[in-house]
């Protein structure tokens, strides 16, 4: 019965299929546009009909596992960040300590700056997850995105989305606004409501319908960056178990379904759980390969990632009990081992995701573990913002014919110096 419980709780805060009314959206402001009005409509063309027509006509898109940019200037842009061997920042470098190449030619820095000096603005995209069951993550992590917005520059400008697909603002530099819309989704956040059927009543907070983290994702990477004179970033926080209900493909970052169904009960409860969504990953790769935003993950909850199986597992066993206390449940010895095994599978696969996610792009994943490593976890985040180098360059090869191109970025007489950027660009 608990077993059915938390899988159940599970399905709640990770679906949109219950059915939850959205509650009204906060008190309109002059900053949020018509896309706010219309914010997600392009998630449309992921029903299969519109899918087919969709790759039909990307026959010529190439789709390496790499990170990728597609430009449509003849300027190609690329902010990089360069850390030694032991993960610590390299600053200071100089234009000419750089070596750029483009499918192997080498190419002329044309535009340089270190981050804090960058002389394109940032468009900065937040995408937090307001349905989290743990308050306290919402609540340190709204404190420290205020912290942040405090350190914009004049010229950036920032966006809140929420997982349910909502654009609360739209693009502002309004740093109010800003910190008035995230009091909005704390304030939110504390209302419960009951999920019916499940036999208990659970935590959920209204207007979520769900968690859709990869659809607030793909919504924001498809709808956000229109203007190509600015640098655009998502920070991306979340817990991102709806991976395992995304359909397996061949892009898949962990093969969670292979191991569920290694454990016969859950196996036949989650051959029902993957028909909850038509999106596959390779869905969320296409969409990050296509666009020019670097991507900054940040995940809640206590690490899976770089750990040993033995020790995965007894991590999973905390999580498990502290979803129990959070349930108001007792611990019940008979399930803890296989359900302690299904959430350490379920939250290892969501982190490797959230990794893939920042890999993909050319960004960075964070670990908010406890609630207080928020602050940290937002002020190296912002850290790795400023202290990437923005290189520019004209490419030689001037044809424009929509064909993959790897670039290179090296640091001249340091091969042990590490280069975090994407790897390619698709020119339009």
């Amino acid at each position: 019965m608990k077993v059915h419980l938390i899988i159940g709780f599970l399905l709640a805060v990770a679906s949109p299929c219950f059915g939850q009314t959205p509650s009204a959206s906060p008190t309109a402001s002059p900053e949020i546009t018509n896309r706010g009005k219309v914010f997600g409509s392009s998630l449309k063309k992921y029903n299969n009909k519109e899918r087919q027509n969709s790759r039909d006509k990307q026959t010529n898109v190439e789709s390496d596992d790499v990170e990728t940019l597609r430009i449509t200037t003849d300027l190609v842009v690329n902010d990089v960040l360069v850390t030694d061997q032991n993960g610590k920042m390299i600053s200071e470098l100089n234009q000419e300590d750089f070596i750029v190449t483009e499918d192997g030619a080498p190419q002329e820095i044309e535009v340089f700056s270190p981050g804090e000096r960058a002389p394109i603005p940032r468009s900065i995209v937040l995408i937090i997850n307001s349905c989290t069951p743990n308050v306290p993550y919402l609540k340190k992590s709204i404190a420290a995105a205020k912290t942040l917005v405090d350190e914009l520059s004049p010229q950036d400008k920032m966006a809140i989305v929420t997982v349910d697909v909502r654009l609360l603002v739209d693009f502002t530099e309004n740093k109010t606004l800003l910190k008035k819309t995230l009091d909005s989704v704390e304030k939110r956040s504390l209302e419960m409501r009951v999920i019916p059927g499940l036999g208990h009543y659970l935590p959920i907070f209204p207007g979520c319908g769900g968690s859709r983290e990869f659809e607030a994702l793909l919504a924001t990477l498809n709808e956000m960056f229109e203007e190509k004179n600015r640098q655009p970033i998502i920070i991306f926080q979340g817990e991102a178990i709806e991976v395992t209900f995304l359909k397996p493909d061949k892009d898949a970052p962990y093969p969670i379904y292979d191991s569920i169904r290694e454990m016969s009960d859950f196996g036949r409860f989650w051959e029902k759980g993957t028909s909850m969504s038509h999106l596959g990953f390779s869905d969320v790769k296409q969409a990050i390969e296509r666009s020019r935003a670097t991507i900054y993950s940040v995940a809640t909850g206590i690490r899976f990632l770089g750990f040993s199986k033995k020790e995965r597992m007894a991590r999973g066993e905390i999580s498990l009990e502290n979803l129990y206390r959070s349930l108001g449940l007792r611990d019940n010895p008979r399930d803890t081992k296989v359900l302690g095994e299904f959430l350490t599978e379920v939250l290892t696969a969501a982190q490797t995701a959230m990794l893939r996610i920042a890999e993909l792009s050319g960004g960075n994943l964070g670990f908010i573990e406890k609630p207080e490593d928020a602050e940290g976890v937002y002020s190296n985040t912002f850290k790795l913002i400023s202290n990437r180098y923005l290189i520019g360059y004209y490419p030689t090869n001037q044809a424009r014919d929509g064909k993959r191109r790897e670039m290179k970025v090296e640091v001249r007489s340091h091969p042990e110096y590490i280069v975090t950027g994407r790897k390619a660009y698709f020119p339009q």
